[in-house]
């Protein structure tokens, strides 16, 4: 089950920033795609839950890459995208 969700946010991540017009475009997946590999070496380390830890990175920006009008207060915008993902 682990895989099929990350595996869902990713390809939901990577929609959402290809879609046109969008203000960092792929280069927001990219940058999301990092902070889940990071994420996922810190989990380790720090014997934290690797799915938990996972969702959240994958989530983290949800709301700037979707709108940039959210990016300002994208930290509560994204919760509230997360909570409906």
């Amino acid at each position: 089950m682990r895989g099929d969700i990350i595996k869902y946010l990713s390809d939901e991540v990577k929609r959402r920033c290809e879609m046109s017009g969008k203000f960092f475009g792929i280069g927001g997946f990219y940058h999301i795609e990092a902070v889940v590999k990071n994420s996922e070496l810190l989990a380790d380390k720090y014997n934290a839950d690797k799915e938990v830890v996972m969702i959240a990175a994958w989530l983290h920006d949800i709301a700037s890459v979707t709108d940039y009008s959210l990016y300002e207060q994208h930290h509560l915008y994204g919760a509230e995208m997360a909570n409906e993902i």
